[in-house]
């Protein structure tokens, strides 16, 4: 990747931080800074205390520095451990930061966008980027770390300076040829040189680390994705009970097994190949040590420098090489995670394709409202297979249709298009002759109460999954309960409609799939929108229980538009109009008499293949 991508990349994660807790990374940049003083502190503080040993100076005044130096350095320990502390809740704080972040973007996202592979892909890439990089605490400590060892490296180096001028005496016994070669800037240039030779060096080794820390994560993530498939089976109770009656346990234990042993495979692999750059790592430093303790002693020994700028120039020295080690470490980490992190950005920088129209939803007290499909057709993104094809239909609020079929024949898709879940492909949908995504979204998506094929209750009391909302008016909620058919059921509850469903909470209780469609049911009847929809809702219930939902539900909707979708014929005998799908397409349409008068039609096959279940 260029630089200036990798930089403007960073640049949108820091922002991205700053703004879910503008104090996180500055504490984190000041605790790192009083890390740097206190090494630099202990080293500079035991230089001066060796010197004055050395030239015999008073007990007093190396007392003296001594307290100084516990002193200072146990200051500066104690405002390191505060700010540990407030990190400890600012991490929390970013934690939850990033969750509901994505949580937000999601709720609000197109679902067309949502449900998109290639959105679904990116989600994916998080998580595993999060567990294997460390995610945004890490990415930070990654960014305060630089900080520290680039501040180090410059310090050090102005510090060293003077070494480099330090000349040796000829009148201290050394050969006077050995003094020419130490007092020569020649020879300052080659250890320089040197010097900078094993960090170059070191640097293609961080490289080849980064390389197989690389590749061992993009192998790794299809084993992990897969091991972690199976783990879920453990934890999952409603996944439990297929493990236990099949007895599937040995089959699991044998496919986490494979994966288990491909990690492993994976694991040793990139430890063998870490362990043998480590070790050429540890061979540089060594070189680079022996070059450094030999020039500095060399500087002693001519009476360059005293016994106490020895160490505190072997001290610099050693600090100096351990942080551009670090800092070329952390920089190929830093490039690894903030490309892992570039994924949150970027998903939260998707855009929604749906045109979110301006024009209000005529507020009509006699639902006189017609919906039409005009020349529709429509496919999902990332497939050119056309799932509904040049539909032409007319809805009008007040009447009740049946939209049925074989399985796979569109009728789902029907109703994500009228629900505006997705824009048509072809053709356009319109409301009282104009165009729906003219029309204000949120205006126009309360003009329908459904129930999905797919329907999901939450962990949520009764009533705030039939008020779809916090807050709820418990007459109301118990009448659509009683109209639901499910309210003697959460009357002998405990708690009644303040039963949390499911077992999220210690007193959740869990319900049968028939009860859920009901209480997905009553939901649908509080919202009380003029347009009522049932996408294969009762598909849990045996039939006649089914033909008995569907005529109470008539009595419910009243004089509101029901739009009954259902493989199953038992919702079609009291609609006057019905349409029948197949292949993508509107095959057949009209009233059940005369549907059933065309013997050779799919209705009349459908009902005849399940006429008997009505009889």
């Amino acid at each position: 990747m260029k630089a200036n991508s990798i930089l403007e990349r960073n640049i949108r994660i820091l922002k991205w931080v700053y703004k879910v807790c503008p104090s996180y990374l500055l504490l984190m940049l000041v605790e790192e800074a009083i890390r740097m003083a206190k090494v630099f502190l202990n080293i500079y503080m035991t230089a001066c205390v060796i010197n004055e040993i050395a030239v015999g100076k008073s007990e007093e005044k190396i007392v003296t520095l001594a307290i100084g130096l516990v002193v200072c350095y146990m200051s500066m320990s104690l405002i390191q451990w505060a700010i540990d502390k407030v990190l400890i809740v600012k991490r929390r704080r970013v934690e939850n930061g990033i969750k509901v972040s994505m949580a937000e973007k999601s709720i609000t996202m197109d679902y067309q966008v949502l449900e998109n592979s290639a959105t679904q892909d990116m989600v994916k890439q998080i998580e595993d980027g999060e567990y294997y990089s460390g995610g945004l605490n890490s990415y930070c400590q990654y960014i305060a770390s630089i900080f520290r060892c680039t501040f180090v490296i410059v310090y050090s180096i102005f510090w060293l300076t003077p070494l480099f001028r330090a000349e040796l005496n000829y009148d201290i016994g050394l050969s006077d040829t050995l003094v020419s070669i130490m007092n020569s800037v020649w020879t300052d240039l080659v250890v320089i040189a040197v010097f900078i030779g094993i960090m170059y060096y070191l640097y293609i080794l961080l490289k080849r680390i980064s390389k197989i820390q690389n590749e061992g994560f993009e192998h790794g993530v299809r084993s992990n994705r897969k091991f972690g498939y199976f783990i879920s089976y453990v934890h999952d109770y409603a996944k439990g009970k297929s493990v236990r009656i099949y007895n599937m346990l040995p089959m699991l234990r044998k496919k986490m097994a494979i994966e288990k042993e491909c990690m492993t495979d994976i694991w040793m692999k990139q430890a063998r190949g870490i362990m043998r750059v480590n070790q050429q790592e540890k061979l540089s430093f060594t070189l680079c040590q022996l070059l450094g303790y030999t020039y500095v002693g060399l500087k002693v020994l001519g009476g360059a420098i005293t016994i106490g700028e020895l160490t505190l120039y072997v001290g610099i020295a050693v600090a100096l090489y351990q942080n551009i080690s670090e800092t070329l470490d952390i920089v190929s980490w830093l490039i690894m995670t903030s490309q892992y992190l570039s994924n949150y950005v970027e998903y939260l920088d998707l855009p929604n394709e749906k045109y979110d129209g301006t024009l209000p939803v005529e507020k009509r007290l006699d639902n006189e409202y017609e919906l039409e499909f005009r020349n529709v057709s429509f496919h999902y993104p990332n497939s050119k297979e056309m799932v509904l094809e040049n539909v032409n239909a007319k809805i009008h609020v007040g009447k009740k249709m049946a939209i049925v079929g074989k399985n796979g024949s569109g009728k789902s898709t029907f109703i994500k298009l009228l629900c505006r879940l997705y824009d048509p492909t072809e053709g356009e949908i319109l409301l009282n002759g104009i165009d729906i995504r003219k029309y204000d979204y949120d205006e126009y998506r309360n003009l329908f109460g459904v129930v999905f094929q797919d329907f999901q209750l939450f962990s949520f009391s009764v009533a705030q999954n039939v008020a779809a909302g916090v807050e709820y008016d418990a007459d109301r909620v118990w009448t659509c309960l009683e109209q639901a058919g499910m309210k003697e059921k959460v009357q002998g509850w405990e708690k009644g409609i303040d039963t949390v469903i499911y077992k999220q909470d210690d007193e959740g209780v869990e319900i049968s799939g028939g009860e859920a469609q009901k209480l997905a049911i009553a939901r649908a009847l509080y919202r009380n929108a003029p347009v009522v929809i049932l996408d294969e809702p009762t598909a849990a219930l045996d039939p006649i229980a089914e033909l008995e939902i569907y005529e109470k539900f008539d009595e419910m909707v009243e004089d509101k538009t029901a739009i009954y979708i259902s493989h199953r014929m038992s919702s079609c005998r009291f609609c006057k109009n019905i349409l029948v799908f197949d292949g993508g397409k509107i095959v057949q349409m009209g009233s059940h008499e005369a549907l059933l008068e065309k013997e050779d039609g799919l209705y009349a096959q459908l009902w005849g293949a399940q006429a008997s279940y009505y009889q």
